[in-house]
């Protein structure tokens, strides 16, 4: 089975989720009690759109390593395709219990909290994000793949999560900053989305959101703030919103 764990994760970094879903499936088939297998498969099955299915396997994995705090961000992933946002919140709290300086895991339950109507926890959350991000805690904070609980050297430490992905949750971040009315946190976290990503923040929503925003509350004009934002004051009209765009990363 070792082998076949391996080639799993071979398809799982060059993104073929399809492959690895069916190897870590056949894992842990014959390794029921192996959680790293069982992150990995939790993890395919959400890339692949089986929201309850991967919800099912990520919960065997935290069942079997509590102490897995990648697990719970996954899980409260998982959870969060299917719009169960108050369980959401709860498996990213464990996620940050375990990891408290993973930006992303903090920014996830801010918008688990958000969307299940505490605001004032999502507002905790989301400035516990920012304040990691301006200590530089960013970088280091990302969580990886998850590593086969074993003595494998080789299939330990799989790799971070690739700018892009960063770049779309610090703009969910910004936009989710925006909707609570903290518009320079908001403009802070954009400023960070475009550093890693110029031309993903420069097609966003967050510059006609906030034009519109400071419209609706009868500014003067938004210009100010507009000018402060990195890139192009006037970009491209935003461009429609595909299914992958509302649908979190993991991984």
């Amino acid at each position: 089975m070792h082998q076949r764990f391996d080639v799993g994760v071979h398809h799982f970094l060059r993104r073929e989720y399809d492959d690895a879903q069916r190897a870590f499936e056949d894992v842990v088939r014959e390794e029921p009690n192996d959680p790293g297998a069982w992150s990995y498969y939790g993890i395919c099955l959400a890339h692949l759109g089986q929201a309850r299915e991967a919800e099912g396997a990520l919960s065997r994995a935290v069942a079997l390593s509590p102490a897995n705090g990648e697990a719970w961000f996954h899980l409260g992933v998982a959870r969060s395709l299917r719009e169960e946002w108050g369980l959401a919140a709860l498996a990213f709290r464990r996620s940050v219990a375990l990891t408290p300086d993973d930006l992303v895991a903090w920014h996830r339950l801010g918008v688990a909290l958000a969307e299940s109507g505490d605001e004032t926890g999502a507002a905790t959350a989301f400035e516990r994000a920012l304040v990691l991000s301006r200590n530089g805690g960013a970088t280091d904070a990302i969580p990886r793949a998850p590593a086969r609980a074993s003595g494998d050297d080789h299939v330990e430490e799989t790799g971070e999560r690739e700018g892009a992905r960063e770049a779309k949750s610090w703009l969910e971040l910004a936009l989710s900053l925006l909707t609570l009315g903290e518009e320079e946190e908001a403009v802070a976290a954009y400023d960070r989305a475009y550093t890693l990503d110029p031309d993903r923040a420069s097609r966003s929503l967050f510059r006609p959101m906030l034009k519109l925003l400071t419209a609706v509350q009868g500014a003067a004009s938004p210009e100010p703030m507009l000018s402060a934002l990195p890139g192009r004051p006037e970009g491209p009209s935003p461009r429609r919103l595909e299914p992958d765009d509302l649908r979190p990363e993991v991984g």
